[in-house]
């Protein structure tokens, strides 16, 4: 026998031997691809970017003349050529962006992660500006900020010298005055770059962006992108309208220009109407408006379909072409969020803190993968139907794969009339949850990038730290899985108002997902109660024992529903932007011939019914024709796609429902409230790492973490809580990666994981 074996052997290491050089050559495949891919996209960005640059000066000018004249005889000649020189580039981008998506999502994540991050941070991740109207911006940000006015002031600069010019020397109308012509000069030039812009506005609110998720940028780090250029935009248009009002109001003429609406001509009307939307959606989403009157701030908002059909209105087709790209692409985001919210979710289980603070558990179908750090939107029609609320995730993926699970602290009118929703659940015992739930989601990261550190700081303040009981929650199944190249030194700050608060750790069980899992990695927690002097104790009485300090962090039990597994069946819907990279693409390419088709059918049946050119169309006509084509094309060639991934689905799930046994969901370790922690030393919140009174000092923890690392290491900072937190952790970040660094040479690379909407 032992002959045989040691003949066996080296033909078992041959055969590994292989196996693990196949896999290291497709490896070395993708990589190579991967880059390539990248640095196409480059490429074409900056192509997109030197044309948009170079567009002001007289050489680009003289092109474009020419381009335009050889393209007016044929069907969509202006519109197509100005959609091809602006739009081209994006769309290549989008091509290439979905291409990449399927070659990361096809990397083994497990081998993405062995080189951990070191030395001083990127700058990305490194914190410049920390307090401002802008909010927290990275080196990165401020680049390409700078990068962008450069361009901005660039195109400007070239148009001022062209128009003045042409002012003076050019004829004009009798009652026009030198100034007045080179204001009203300006004034197109600067709506002009406002619709440039305009294309990129939309952008960072399509939450399920193939062209962000392939830079790994998620919706909420995005949004605050969409708030810089919105306010830029909306200084661009007003400053639009300003420099033909004046003149106007001079020459005499102003209320007539103002209703004029000439059909081959700019409507000067359906202007107005758009510039006053654009107003009253900029005014409202002002920050302190915003906080103080959200519900304001939320369905003012939905005047962006009155602004951009006014716009269309406004502009004709050829010039709406230009930001085509932009609003096609959100056209199609939002046609799959509506396709997704369509369906009612199920609700598996609510826990109800004595806090107030609940736990829904919403049930997730199985082929819809997400992240520790992702998150939902979450919708309840019997307490708005249009009212849709972000929230992060705080389960695991490894939880279960038929579930998904949030924390939700009642802060509003919406969340605290959920919470009465969820008291009656918890009341009621085995009946389901009395709420119709819709949801859309998940969002956010491509990829769990904190496991890249080998030191994580997470810092939260309330309700923030939500998703980092998903990363705790991950971390112990990932351990438990005896999975590799994970963080080994964890540390969790934590500010809460009262100490009442402190019992949403009480939902994680550490022992019962990860037994011994102190002898795995490091995970140390410190909270702080703000607004109590001292622990208040559960009654008057001689000192306390040690048992009873420990019960003051749970002064009442947690209520929690019995599991609805019929909800379970009412899983999500597995249509979003995030969850197929080639369905997606296929949609996307479907909408976009869609919208090509339409156009030319609506030019040749004009010219075949009226026997004119279509460019006898007024141009207010063929703008509206040319928003009622994306509109169509989006819903009903990219829907007849939605339908066949929605049906290929179902056919999918029945055919694996029939293959397996299973008749129910099986529950997570820390499922059932029972399991939660009963004795101290299984708490994640105790008295020994509980201080009160006070706030944390960052700079003191930021020193003893970089005094625990090796020289050259690099820890991973989380933060996720308020503004001011917020700007703490960054100023914290940028001081020891300037001033302290080369006392410590450790560096931060700051990450915020709030939701500012």
């Amino acid at each position: 026998m032992r002959e045989v074996n040691l003949a066996e052997e080296p033909l078992l290491k041959k055969e590994d031997a292989e196996e693990q050089q196949q896999e290291t050559i497709r490896e070395m495949g993708l990589t190579v691809a991967e880059w390539a891919v990248r640095v196409t996209m480059c490429a074409v960005f900056f192509c997109g970017v030197a044309i948009i640059a170079l567009i002001s000066t007289q050489i680009s000018r003289e092109t474009l003349v020419w381009l335009l004249e050889h393209l007016r005889a044929y069907p969509l000649g202006l519109t197509g050529a100005f959609l091809l020189l602006f739009g081209g580039p994006f769309l290549v981008l989008v091509i290439f962006a979905i291409i990449s998506l399927a070659m990361s999502s096809s990397r083994n994540k497990t081998k993405a992660i062995k080189k951990k991050v070191r030395g001083r941070s990127s700058l990305q991740n490194q914190p410049i500006v920390v307090e401002g109207l802008l909010g927290v911006m990275s080196a990165a940000e401020l680049l390409w900020i700078a990068v962008f006015m450069a361009i901005f002031t660039w195109i400007v600069v070239n148009y001022m010298i062209r128009d003045f010019h042409a002012a003076e020397t050019e004829p004009r109308e009798d009652y026009e005055t030198v100034w007045g012509r080179k204001v009203k000069l300006e004034g197109v030039r600067l709506g002009f770059i406002g619709i440039i812009c305009l294309n990129l506005l939309f952008l960072p609110v399509s939450r399920g962006s193939v062209l962000f998720r392939s830079i790994d940028i998620p919706f909420e780090h995005a949004t605050k992108y969409h708030v810089w250029l919105g306010h830029f935009v909306m200084i661009l248009f007003t400053l639009h309208g300003l420099f033909f009002i004046i003149p106007w109001y001079f020459e005499g003429h102003l209320i007539a220009r103002l209703l004029s609406w000439e059909p081959y001509e700019i409507a000067n009307l359906p202007g107005v109407i758009a510039l006053v939307a654009g107003i009253m959606m900029w005014v409202t989403s002002l920050g302190w408006v915003r906080q103080k009157f959200f519900e304001l701030f939320f369905y003012t908002h939905q005047l962006y379909i009155v602004f951009m059909v006014f716009m269309a209105l406004h502009v004709g087709d050829f010039i709406f072409s230009i930001a085509f790209v932009g609003f096609f692409l959100f056209v199609f985001d939002r046609f799959l969020r509506f396709c997704q919210s369509r369906s009612t979710v199920g609700v598996l289980s609510v826990k109800l803190l004595p806090c107030g603070t609940y736990e829904l558990v919403l049930a997730k179908p199985q082929g819809l993968k997400y992240h520790a750090l992702s998150f939902v939107f979450i919708n309840v029609p019997g307490i708005s139907s249009l009212q849709w609320h972000p929230f992060s995730v705080s389960s695991s993926p490894y939880d279960g794969d038929d579930r998904l699970k949030v924390l939700i602290k009642p802060y509003g009118e919406w969340t605290h009339q959920l919470q009465d929703a969820v008291s009656a659940a918890v009341t009621r015992g085995p009946c389901p949850f009395g709420q119709q739930v819709a949801v859309e989601g998940p969002y956010g990261h491509e990829s769990d990038y904190f496991l890249q550190y080998e030191t994580l700081l997470m810092v939260a303040g309330g309700i923030g730290v939500s998703p980092f009981v998903a990363i705790i929650r991950d971390l112990l199944q990932r351990y438990q899985r005896q999975q590799n190249h994970l963080p080994t030194d964890v540390t969790l700050i934590w500010a809460v108002k009262k100490s009442e608060e402190l019992q949403l750790l009480d939902l994680v069980s550490p022992s019962s997902i990860c037994p011994q899992y102190d002898l795995k990695f490091n995970l140390k927690v410190h909270t702080f109660v703000t607004q109590e002097a001292e622990p208040v104790p559960l009654e008057s009485g001689p000192q306390t024992t040690d048992r009873q300090q420990c019960d003051m962090f749970k002064k009442s039990r947690i209520l929690s529903s019995l599991y609805d597994f019929e909800a379970s069946k009412r899983p999500m819907s597995i249509l979003v932007g995030t969850s197929s990279n080639l369905w997606v693409g296929m949609g996307l390419i479907a909408s976009m011939l869609g919208y090509w088709f339409l156009e030319n059918l609506v030019v040749y049946s004009y010219e075949g019914f009226y026997h004119h050119s279509y460019n006898t169309l007024p141009l207010w006509a063929r703008g509206l024709f040319d928003i009622m084509s994306i509109i169509l094309g989006v819903v009903c060639f990219g829907g007849s796609v939605i339908a066949l991934w929605s049906i290929w689905y179902q056919f999918s799930k029945q055919k694996t429902e029939g293959d397996s046994k299973s008749t129910q969901p099986l529950l997570d370790a820390d499922e059932d409230i029972t399991t939660v922690a009963n004795e101290c030393g299984d708490q994640l919140v105790h008295p020994s790492n509980t201080q009160f009174g006070h706030r944390p000092d960052l700079k003191e923890l930021f020193e003893a973490c970089a005094k625990r690392q090796r020289a050259g290491g690099n820890v991973g900072v989380l933060v996720c809580g308020p503004e001011t937190l917020q700007t703490s952790v960054a100023e914290n970040c940028r001081s020891f990666n300037t001033t302290y660094y080369n006392t410590y040479k450790v560096g931060f690379s700051y990450h915020s994981v709030s939701f500012d909407l």
